[in-house]
């Protein structure tokens, strides 16, 4: 549906660190990763985790995903929403990760439809190929 609706691609599945291909019914949508690890809504309404436990996720999953894009590059999703993270006692955490994170070399930060435009532009078959 969201295909035929002109969608060229979600961020909705946390299936992958990395862009992938999905079959749809007509054609296929490229997933750009997602996550539930470092998702506000999941940590801090949910879980309930202390702010500083965003952080130490954060970190952690950076430190991971940094290492492995050594081999192929990767996808970090920081889901953040501004009445959550935004609130002063976490603002301060989310700040903290951004700062380490924007300190170390070949990281970018990109929007979804960069990473959409980039993937193609790395796999310009990736589409054609499961049509």
């Amino acid at each position: 549906l969201l295909v035929e609706e002109g969608f060229e691609y979600i961020c909705d599945w946390v299936l992958d660190d990395q862009p992938v291909v999905l079959k749809t019914r007509t054609k296929p949508i490229v997933n750009i990763p997602y996550t539930q690890e470092c998702n506000d809504v999941a940590m801090m309404l949910i879980q309930h985790h202390k702010a500083t436990e965003y952080h130490d996720r954060a970190m952690d999953q950076f430190e991971q995903l940094y290492h492995d894009s050594a081999e192929s590059a990767r996808v970090m999703a920081l889901v953040v929403h501004p009445y959550i993270m935004g609130a002063p006692h976490r603002a301060k955490h989310f700040r903290r990760v951004l700062e380490k994170i924007t300190r170390r070399p070949d990281v970018l930060f990109w929007t979804g439809e960069e990473i959409y435009d980039w993937y193609l532009r790395e796999r310009p078959d990736a589409l054609k190929n499961m049509g």
